[in-house]
């Protein structure tokens, strides 16, 4: 079964996941179209609020991605209504562009310009010509007492060639620091945004699809709904690292979503199972027993599919005993098996977790692992694995970062 036919609706990001400024990612317009043969309910939505729904949805069939506006949820529509909710705001004073504008203004909410001495709101959202005297007047009617409501506090987006520019976040930040007061946000990883996109899907039988952590899947897991995220945007594998919630699947970009794929949930090993965890792992009869503190895995009607061992004491960690099953490898199973074990050592006290690999050292790399001396690596480390040849490359990667 097809990643994406496990789901009724699929939350597509925009930033990272459909296009790259101005640049469609590969692949990402084939994917939709299969997903609406198929069915799938579709949403986009993104926490970019300078242009409306319809100028969103302009912009993806222009990338050639069939898409209307009655499909698409910026983060200017629930910052709207937050501003709008209680019936008491009723001037606001905008840094943003026309979707933040116009979305107040749908909401009854005036947008008052220029140097007002007093407005109900102050609304911060994505605005590319903001100045000083914008941030200054946004920052004086806060400390006038005005209610300061951001659309999104992401601080970068990705730009095309890989760059990361400046968010609204990198706005919104001014203006809190300056008048010393926190924003209610609307964006993700907030609830208001992915309420109002499950709203629009009419179902919670959906998945999340995105390219930051921060936001995208831990917005999903505050909303209780399952995430993937893609390799496309912003975020890499290391920043799965001590996530409560994991993704239920990574993959280089949307295209995942039609692969023929189970849902990968990493959990702590049982006792009985440390022998299936041995046999997967091809461990020799005389490496030490290991277990099941610290042992995760991730199975499939209880078959084991991958598993990582992070032993701690006091603020070290020792990763071992990483594998994944023949048949499932080229799927990040390693990779979630990984972060699921690393986050528990991280959780369990340790401040570093050191390793040693004789055939995987790029794939430890992609995960924040760098080359030490083998002396660095502790001693009870290294009487935990006498498999290891003095060939293996020793590294190193701290967990408080």
């Amino acid at each position: 079964m097809r990643l994406a036919d496990r789901y009724r609706a699929v939350l597509l990001d925009l930033d990272g996941v459909m296009y790259r400024g101005d640049r469609a990612v590969p692949g990402a317009a084939e994917a939709v179209a299969e997903l609406r043969r198929a069915g799938t309910q579709i949403v986009f939505l993104t926490n970019n609020s300078a242009r409306t729904p319809e100028q969103v949805a302009a912009g993806l069939r222009g990338l050639g991605v069939e898409a209307t506006s009655d499909e698409v949820v910026t983060s200017a529509r629930p910052a709207a209504r937050l501003v709008a909710g209680d019936g008491a705001s009723t001037t606001a004073y905008v840094i943003g562009e026309d979707g933040v504008r116009t979305a107040l203004a749908e909401a009854g909410v005036e947008v008052v310009d220029g140097a007002p001495e007093r407005v109900d709101a102050v609304v911060v959202g994505w605005d590319g010509d903001v100045g000083y005297d914008e941030l200054r007047m946004a920052s004086v009617l806060v400390r006038r007492g005005a209610r300061l409501v951001a659309t999104n506090d992401d601080a970068s987006y990705p730009a095309p060639g890989g760059e990361l520019w400046p968010g609204a976040g990198a706005i919104l930040a001014a203006v809190e620091r300056a008048a010393g007061v926190t924003a209610t946000v609307a964006g993700k990883p907030h609830r208001p945004l992915f309420d109002e996109a499950l709203k629009l899907a009419g179902t919670r039988e959906a998945v999340m699809v995105g390219d930051r952590v921060e936001t995208d899947v831990v917005g999903a897991a505050r909303a209780g709904i399952d995430a993937v995220l893609v390799l496309s945007g912003a975020s890499t594998r290391a920043d799965l690292v001590g996530l409560d919630r994991l993704p239920v699947a990574v993959g280089a970009d949307v295209g995942v979503l039609l692969e023929n794929r189970a849902k990968a949930v990493p959990r702590p090993a049982r006792k009985d199972e440390l022998p299936a965890v041995r046999h997967l792992v091809e461990a020799p009869p005389d490496v030490p027993a290991w277990g099941p503190e610290g042992v995760w895995v991730i199975d499939r009607e209880n078959e084991l599919l991958a598993t990582a061992t992070a032993e701690v004491r006091g603020s070290e960690a020792y990763l071992r005993g990483v594998a994944t099953r023949p048949d499932q490898r080229g799927r990040e199973l390693g990779t979630l098996v990984v972060a699921a074990a690393l986050g528990d050592a991280r959780r369990r006290g340790a401040r570093a977790c050191f390793l040693l690999t004789e055939t995987a050292e790029r794939f430890f790399e992609r995960l924040r692992f760098s080359r030490v001396d083998r002396g660095e690596v502790p001693a009870w480390a290294l009487e935990r694995s006498p498999e290891c040849p003095v060939s293996a490359a020793a590294m190193v990667r701290e967990l408080d970062q």
